[in-house]
């Protein structure tokens, strides 16, 4: 049996196999975080990059956040329907709807950032400064790569 046979490899051992776990993982604890504040990943997505980025349509909010239009579509209404978003017709594009976060959708953004730094601390507590920052740099080589044109055109050649 050969050393790299699939039933011999510990899938704890393999970057792409963690990094999926720690995704799935960290997943479930963001949900555990968000749900006691009534919102989800696609609504935190959205007042995240609305935050951070300002106005924009649901198209653009949906692939900053690596979702579906439908599901952008469906995590806006409902952010609207509290007061935490507004959406207004482009005045250049009559087509295009832009969404913006209100200061209620700031205020509880701001305190999900807070309950989210808390969590992340307690998860890297065992991490000096160093190697929390080699940590980050080495998962933003990572991101930037997922990024390239070549990762990207892998999932096309299927």
């Amino acid at each position: 049996m050969a050393s790299d046979d699939v039933n011999s490899v510990d899938p704890l051992t393999r970057p792409y196999y963690l990094i999926y776990q720690l995704g799935f993982l960290i997943g479930h604890d963001l949900d555990r975080v968000l749900r006691p504040l009534g919102l989800t990943r696609a609504q935190l997505g959205a007042l995240s990059h609305l935050a951070r980025e300002g106005d924009m349509s649901a198209a653009d909010l949906a692939r900053k956040s690596h979702i579906t239009a439908q599901s952008m579509g469906a995590a806006i209404m409902q952010l609207a329907a509290e007061g935490l978003v507004v959406r207004r017709v482009r005045k250049e594009n009559a087509r295009v709807i832009d969404t913006s976060i209100t200061d209620k959708g700031r205020s509880l953004y701001t305190k999900v950032r807070e309950k989210l730094r808390d969590t992340e601390a307690l998860l890297l507590r065992e991490l000096d400064d160093d190697d929390l920052e080699r940590f980050v740099g080495l998962l933003q080589h990572v991101y930037a790569r997922l990024q390239t044109e070549e990762m990207a055109d892998r999932g096309r050649q299927r």
